[in-house]
């Protein structure tokens, strides 16, 4: 397999599950150079539609161990955690479903919040969510997330009551189904 072939297969793939990404992921960098990755990963980026825009609201911040126990673990929250990475279309798919559910759900005393996997840092998701216009939080846990949540496939959502998960789904879902699910969650 080429270097651009194993590059293709990780950045360009929908369906990927995690624990394959970063063995995939290192293959790509060892046989490449980072010029040619980092011009890779701007021509999906432009081919994808994913540009800047100034004056966004939302920056994707790395959280440190001790805030993200902190905001997991507020007596009186209700969650949902959406693990996401900028590689995984149908992530991408599912942000502005869950833009429109925060703005529907935030003043009922949910908690939307964005967590990125992406190996390279909270830049890796910046574009995606100035295009789309996301208003919930986003924040960077890498790899911490996946093994701290046991993560093997993405998109995935956590619902979270008072620090305690109480679900978790699979892939991207319906409108419909996400609000169904939240209203059962918020009784």
């Amino acid at each position: 397999m080429t270097s651009f072939e194993i590059f293709e297969s990780t950045i360009l793939t929908n369906g990927l599950t995690w624990p394959t990404v970063p063995l995939i992921w290192k293959k790509c960098i060892k046989n490449m150079n980072k010029t040619f990755l980092y011009a890779m990963v701007l021509v999906v980026a432009l081919v994808s539609g994913i540009t800047a825009r100034a004056g966004a609201g939302v920056v994707v911040q790395p959280i440190d161990d001790a805030s993200f126990s902190k905001l997991l673990s507020s007596d009186d929250n209700r969650m949902v955690l959406s693990f996401m990475a900028a590689w995984c279309g149908p992530c991408i798919d599912e942000l502005p479903t869950l833009n429109k559910l925060h703005k529907r759900y935030k003043d009922k005393h949910l908690q939307i919040v964005g967590i990125s996997i992406d190996l390279e840092g909270p830049g890796a998701m910046q574009p995606i969510v100035q295009k789309l216009k996301i208003d919930f939080p986003i924040y960077w846990r890498g790899e911490k997330a996946v093994e701290r949540f046991k993560l093997n496939a993405i998109p995935m959502l956590l619902f979270v009551r008072q620090g305690r998960m109480i679900e978790r789904l699979h892939g991207n879902r319906s409108e419909k189904f996400l609000d169904q699910k939240i209203r059962e969650f918020l009784k």
